[in-house]
């Protein structure tokens, strides 16, 4: 596998696994129990957070197929935009249907800082560790 296509897989599902055990934790911490936790986390990163992550892996392959390595900065940037990106149509969808939007929002907003935390976290690891560039003198 071409070190673009190992680097977007690696970075995505680390910071998927880093987002749920961020807020699984947080969950827990404010719930009671770790199953619990775990299972309310994964409901507010796939539902509050789905349109963020589409939006994140989409620019991550279009500019990969553009350019032939993305860096740790541009990664970052896209995950920023997705969490931005999913921020705002949580908004909208919440002032569609009146009542929930203050709690919408909230979920959204703790799921976006659990993603981009997560994402901060993985991506650096991914590129400076796992997929560390080999130098050549």
């Amino acid at each position: 596998m071409s070190p673009a296509p190992a680097r977007i897989i690696l970075d995505v599902a680390l910071t998927i696994v880093v987002s749920l055990l961020i807020l699984a934790l947080w969950q827990a911490f404010l719930g009671g129990s770790l199953a619990d936790g775990f299972g309310e986390g994964a409901r507010l990163l796939f539902l509050f957070m789905d349109v963020g992550l589409a939006v994140w892996v989409i620019l991550l392959v279009i500019f990969a197929v553009r350019r032939s390595s993305l860096g740790i900065a541009s990664t970052l940037l896209f995950a920023a935009i997705g969490a931005l990106a999913n921020l705002l149509t949580v908004i909208v969808v919440g002032m569609i249907q009146q009542g929930w939007a203050p709690l919408f929002i909230l979920f959204a907003v703790e799921a976006g800082v659990a993603f981009l935390v997560a994402a901060a976290l993985a991506v650096s690891l991914v590129h400076r560790v796992i997929l560390r560039p080999k130098v050549t003198p």
